[in-house]
């Protein structure tokens, strides 16, 4: 039951009653702050009957009673903490609502006591790709295939696995700061993304054996059938996936197997799908096999019947949606080709691994190092050495045994 503490002024006039109620104690046997309030007497107090004043009191000492059995009551050190949960939250919210670039920035900075000069300059330039995909953008809104994207878009650039592995590396270090120091996201996107593996050996880029790459052209057959040609046209072409995307129909000439390749697709929340020009900034010409120019036909008649028949005008793109007529977003194959690795089996699928298949099987096979940096549309033949052309103990040994054919057995 509650109980009141008369309260006087300095003239030792009644003023109010301290009404208390008690918490019970502590394990120690300590009293536990209990919950309190002041009531003041009404003005007319005294010309109350004693009786009367008593009932009033009783029923203001009644109602905080029941306020506190109600959870209504605070003391003053769970307002406080209360207060600061509030002021807590507001922050949190406040981080929530951080981009990219303005949490890199406080990561940074509050790393600089922690990391050396040449650690953060590392980050600094690691970082430059992420922050122009991501820079304007809320961290809490970049989900897992945003972060997928942004590696393929590394692979793209024909950077080799140990330097995409390294942008991994930087970008989840920085992703699980935002998590576990600051609440600037709920959960870490990059969570099920495996770190990309440095194979043993002198091979520097990922790629798909033989038997591989023949189960994903026959898995494919069961796919829907623009990607289907997605998935020929990439393995055959080498080309990106970016400039598959932006692939138009004038770019073609099915009658021949001619290819003009003129623009790299990208995508940005703002902008939405646009074109560009390729990587190296240079269009180019390859060719297709048959195969893939009898898939690409018949995608077309379909393409143009079934976009046609909703009344839409025929795309100009190769790559559309049937049920809108609309380009597809170059961020799609990434997704894609993830979940066929995963339905099919085949690990670590992503659209850019055909790129490297087809450079790697061609100069294992005697195709001159110049013509797939033409195909490829590397800006340097350097670029395509460095990246396909290795010795390694197969080929030491086949070259020797063509040098002795040559020598001891001519």
């Amino acid at each position: 039951m509650a109980s009141a503490t008369p309260m006087y002024n300095k003239n030792e006039e009644l003023t109010g009653y301290r009404i208390k109620v008690s918490r019970g104690y502590d394990a120690n046997g300590k009293q536990i702050t209990p919950y309190s309030t002041v009531w003041k007497l009404p003005e007319d107090w005294d010309k109350w009957a004693k009786k009367r004043q008593k009932k009033e009191l009783d029923i203001a000492k009644a109602n905080f009673q029941a306020a506190c059995d109600r959870g209504e009551v605070k003391t003053k050190a769970e307002k406080s903490a209360e207060k600061k949960a509030i002021a807590k939250h507001l922050a949190e919210e406040d981080m929530k609502k951080m981009s990219f670039a303005a949490a890199f920035d406080l990561y940074i900075h509050e790393t600089k006591g922690i990391k050396k000069i040449n650690t953060l300059t590392g980050i600094n330039t690691t970082m430059k790709r992420a922050l122009k995909m991501f820079g304007k953008r809320k961290v809490e809104d970049i989900s897992e295939n945003d972060c997928r994207a942004y590696l393929d878009s590394l692979y793209e650039e024909d950077l080799e696995t140990s330097t995409v592995r390294k942008h991994y590396e930087t970008l989840h270090a920085f992703l699980t700061w935002c998590l576990d120091e600051k609440n600037i996201i709920s959960s870490h996107p990059m969570k099920k993304i495996k770190k990309p593996i440095i194979k043993k050996g002198s091979e520097t880029v990922a790629v798909y054996s033989l038997e591989e790459l023949k189960r994903i052209i026959d898995c494919s057959k069961n796919e829907p059938l623009m990607w289907q040609v997605m998935t020929l046209l990439l393995a055959d072409s080498g080309m990106r996936r970016g400039e598959a995307c932006a692939l138009r129909w004038s770019d073609i000439d099915l009658s021949t197997g001619r290819v003009h390749i003129v623009n790299n697709a990208q995508y940005t929340e703002g902008d939405g799908t646009y074109d560009t020009t390729t990587k190296s900034g240079k269009d180019r010409v390859i060719y297709l096999n048959d195969q893939v120019i009898k898939i690409l036909s018949k995608w077309k008649s379909l393409q143009k019947e079934v976009i046609e028949g909703l009344g839409k005008k025929t795309p100009t793109h190769v790559f559309t949606h049937l049920d809108s007529g609309n380009r597809i977003n170059p961020q799609a194959p990434t997704a894609y080709f993830r979940k066929f690795g995963e339905k099919y089996g085949i690990e670590d699928c992503h659209p850019h691994k055909f790129r490297h298949t087809m450079a790697t099987f061609m100069i294992r096979n005697g195709v001159d190092v110049k013509t797939v940096s033409e195909k490829l549309g590397h800006s340097s033949i350097e670029i395509t050495l460095k990246l396909y052309v290795h010795s390694d103990e197969d080929t030491q040994k086949a070259a020797n045994e063509k040098f002795a054919s040559l020598v001891w057995n001519g």
